[in-house]
């Protein structure tokens, strides 16, 4: 009975390691379909051996353009195989210092380096304590002055202002003015101003208002002019309500909706 429970026991256990092997090979399988690939992912377990976790970052650093998927949909992969091994309850030791290097490759299309910059501030609150973690701050302030000419300074912004006053590294007033400086300045891509706008927004930066207020007037790209009415309705005052009223009646749904959300939110 004894021999008869241990093989049972053997069999569970051996089961498991093959059914973690075949999820992987399913996650590494480029002629699998993306449902069946995403399905694997998600299905992997929070405690992977050293191994299987060094497969997985194999994975992280493979190329977009050496496999058939959509780009959406293979960078869809690599996103939620971060979150499986941040969630892995050992082997994370190494997971800053990755993130790091895929960051630093300008070689890697520049969508998964801004994934990698996200990520930096959602898993710097639990990464180990090590100079891997201090190396993500760094890169956070960083892409933020110097990532201006494109999308990186947006991405930082809005990392930094959810980790603003929460850490020492991270104080909330130099947060915000290192985020109104990256808005303000000449060379700022509209595709970071998206998202310094809501970042100044969030941070209660009144600094920002004249160019949120001048944004939403007269914009000319959707998105930035959504976000910069979003900004008026969280800094403004009563003074902006005419502003509101009048987008509110605008015949663009890209105008009207976030203003009257803005509207409704002065009018509190």
């Amino acid at each position: 009975m004894k021999i008869h429970l241990f093989a049972l026991c053997l069999w569970a256990v051996l089961s498991a390691f093959a059914d973690v092997d075949g999820l992987l090979a399913t996650m590494e399988d480029s002629s699998a379909g993306y449902r069946a690939r995403i399905a694997a992912i998600h299905s992997l377990p929070p405690d992977m051996s050293e191994g299987r976790i060094g497969r997985c970052h194999a994975f992280l650093r493979s190329r977009l353009e050496r496999q058939p998927l959509a780009d959406l949909e293979f960078n869809a992969l690599k996103n939620e195989l971060v979150f499986v091994l941040m969630r892995q309850n050992h082997g994370t030791e190494g997971l800053a210092g990755l993130l790091l290097e895929m960051y630093r490759d300008n070689t890697m299309d520049i969508i998964w380096r801004d994934y990698c910059l996200q990520f930096f501030g959602k898993w710097y609150p639990r990464a180990p304590r090590n100079q891997w973690r201090e190396e993500m701050a760094d890169e956070l302030w960083l892409a933020l002055r110097e990532g201006r000419r494109g999308r990186l300074a947006g991405t930082a912004a809005s990392q930094l202002a959810f980790l603003a006053g929460k850490y020492p590294a991270f104080p909330q007033e130099k947060v915000a003015a290192r985020c109104l400086e990256a808005l303000l300045s000449p060379d700022c891509a509209v595709v970071s101003q998206v998202a310094l706008l809501q970042a100044c927004a969030e941070l209660g930066c009144a600094g920002a208002l004249p160019f949120a207020r001048s944004l939403a007037e007269n914009g000319r790209d959707a998105i930035a002019r959504a976000s910069a009415i979003a900004a008026v309705g969280m800094l403004g005052d009563a003074s902006d309500i005419p502003l509101l009223e009048r987008l509110a009646g605008s015949n663009d749904m890209r105008v009207n909706r976030p203003a009257a959300a803005a509207l409704a939110r002065l009018r509190k």
